[in-house]
């Protein structure tokens, strides 16, 4: 017998994640979807992975075509194409109040390919191939970016996804432990006594003339 599911803070009884972070709150970290979000993510989704390709007829009817085998895309001119789609699909949405945010795994869905073969395909096919999709990359990171200092994208998720996807590294910062080395490196009390902007004299110059004399 199979063992009951149980719903966490994280995944529902079918197993399927929520919209819930540990370490960030809602309202505060970031907004909560609603159902236009989701039905055009996964309008998306369906057009990835079973090719789904939109026809008008000859009687003005949008139509929906389902491909049997994933595209295939082999000249500049359908990399174009396809990109120019998932623009127009994201404008279109965004214009309906749906809030989508363009990233490369997102793009790949829309083309049918995985992540892994757009950037394969921007190292195996040089030139204006190539060149393209670093364009598209580009264009998608300068987007976040945007969003990421308006505050529309979390800082950690951010950087992490700039680490990840855009190849953006955060410089390490380099800390001196060896004490011994760094004592060595002050100055003296002789130096210091130098660079003092005031004259000395036997006088400790914290008595002034209206300090109090206990006898």
């Amino acid at each position: 017998m199979a063992a009951e599911k149980k719903e966490t803070a994280q995944r529902d009884a079918q197993g399927v994640r929520k919209q819930s972070y540990k370490r960030f709150k809602e309202g505060k970290d970031y907004e909560a979807t609603d159902g236009g979000d989701m039905i055009a993510l996964c309008d998306m989704m369906e057009r990835g992975i079973f090719n789904i390709e939109e026809e008008t007829t000859e009687n003005g009817e949008t139509i929906e075509r389902r491909g049997g085998r994933p595209r295939k895309i082999e000249t500049v001119e359908e990399l174009k194409a396809g990109i120019q789609k998932y623009i127009n699909y994201i404008r279109d949405e965004s214009a309906a109040g749906v809030h989508l945010i363009p990233d490369i795994e997102g793009l790949a869905l829309f083309l049918g390919v995985s992540r892994s073969t757009l950037f394969e395909w921007q190292k195996a096919r040089p030139g204006e191939f190539s060149d393209t999709l670093k364009s598209a990359f580009n264009a998608i990171a300068a987007v976040k970016k945007q969003l990421a200092m308006s505050g529309k994208i979390p800082p950690i998720v951010f950087a992490t996804d700039f680490n990840n996807n855009h190849g953006y590294t955060q410089a390490a910062q380099k800390i001196d432990l060896n004490v011994g080395k760094q004592a060595a490196e002050l100055p003296t009390a002789a130096e210091i006594a130098q660079r003092l902007p005031v004259e000395r004299g036997t006088k400790d110059p914290a008595e002034g003339e209206d300090d109090i004399e206990i006898p």
